[in-house]
């Protein structure tokens, strides 16, 4: 470690103030992987530990807390404590750690990448100490810490979406026939309560709010690696939407998820996940587009389209029950829609993911109204 070190005049060792620095970052990341790897231990982790220290432990100075402090805190703890809960204790552990860090998490996200994609510079929390005369340096620092966290964060929302943590969610029946769902078989989302994640924190207000934010905001934020975990956490809420009888969550996907998807679509930066996004679009349409209006508006409030050519679309969606190709009639109407806009699905084969992106994408949507009432709420409005 000589080379680490200061050697001053009188000949001994001495810290400078990096060197204590990483040393003290050491010891920290050192402890988070300990914390993170004893929750594998399984119940005997989280029955002897007071969840209520722990939770003070970690979460006390979220508001203060460096990105790259908090991607580690995620990466480190919370990703493994998540997978590793028992289901019986979530509510006594999830809310308590998830509740201080989504919201402060989709605040400074949308924060700094409003500040990136608007003025060039994500402004984050890291940098503020360093000094002026390094202007390219600081923004391209700032922009890797601002795709690290967000990518965490997408990672933990992910990982809530896991098949192993939500063995009670089906999946959909992808036969692909357009087929009205039916009212009787629908069930209510505490049905899925005990045995789904993705359940267990959509009835918990404070903790749906963000996350359902973040999942909206995801899209836009120019970074495939994040819109590619983030669509595994949207694909399960598009099935609750479809399965249960929740209207708030259905008025959601159907207007505020599926819009935001056709935005992600408009970046060439989400190209290689775009089989994906035009999956989610499908099933979207397809399973709530006879319960809810909003998928239908918003693909005739697209600048391009006519009535006559979504009722061609509908008439072919009918003519095959293959899932594959009812995938490429929905990017074809998509394409046509927008008249060629919606660069990720216009992309050459050879695409360089774009990571650093300031322009801001071209604006040629125009979402309608809905509701019977003026001033009636919907989506992500009515759970707030």
């Amino acid at each position: 470690m000589d080379h680490c070190l200061d050697i001053s005049k009188e000949g001994y060792a001495e810290p400078n103030e990096t060197d204590i620095r990483n040393w003290l970052r050491g010891i920290r990341d050192s402890g988070y992987s300990v914390l993170g790897l004893s929750t594998t231990i399984g119940d005997a982790f989280f029955k002897c530990l007071d969840v209520q220290t722990v939770a003070v432990t970690l979460m006390e100075n979220i508001q203060s807390m460096e990105f790259r402090h908090m991607r580690q805190l995620i990466h480190l703890v919370l990703i493994p404590l998540v997978k590793s809960c028992p289901s019986e204790l979530w509510d006594g552990w999830l809310e308590k750690l998830l509740h201080p860090l989504l919201p402060h998490a989709q605040q400074v996200l949308s924060c700094s990448w409003s500040g990136l994609l608007n003025e060039g510079r994500a402004k984050v929390p890291d940098v503020l100490g360093v000094l002026a005369g390094t202007d390219l340096k600081v923004e391209v620092m700032e922009e890797k810490l601002l795709r690290d966290l967000t990518r965490e964060v997408c990672a933990l929302l992910a990982a809530l979406a896991s098949p192993g943590l939500n063995t009670g969610l089906p999946s959909i029946d992808h036969s692909g026939h357009l087929t009205r769902v039916d009212a009787s078989s629908l069930k209510d989302l505490d049905a899925f309560s005990s045995n789904s994640m993705v359940v267990f924190l959509l009835k918990h207000d404070s903790l749906a709010v963000p996350a359902l934010q973040i999942c909206l905001e995801a899209f836009k934020w120019t970074d495939a690696e994040s819109v590619a975990k983030i669509s595994t956490f949207s694909g399960a809420v598009v099935v609750l939407a479809i399965l249960t009888n929740n209207v708030q969550l259905r008025e959601f996907v159907s207007r505020e998820l599926f819009y935001a998807i056709i935005q992600g679509l408009a970046l060439e930066s989400n190209a290689f996940i775009s089989a994906d996004l035009v999956g989610l679009c499908r099933e979207i349409f397809i399973y709530l587009s006879d319960r809810d209006p909003a998928p239908r508006q918003i693909l005739l409030s697209l600048p391009c389209i006519t009535p006559q050519d979504l009722l061609a679309f509908e008439e072919a969606l009918t003519k095959t029950s293959s899932p594959k190709e009812q995938k490429q009639h929905m990017r074809s109407l998509l394409l046509l829609a927008t008249g060629n806009n919606l660069k990720a699905l216009v992309a050459q084969k050879s695409v360089n993911v774009i990571t650093n992106v300031s322009t801001r994408p071209r604006g040629f949507f125009n979402v309608p109204e809905t509701g019977s009432d003026e001033g009636e709420t919907v989506g992500l409005a009515a759970i707030m």
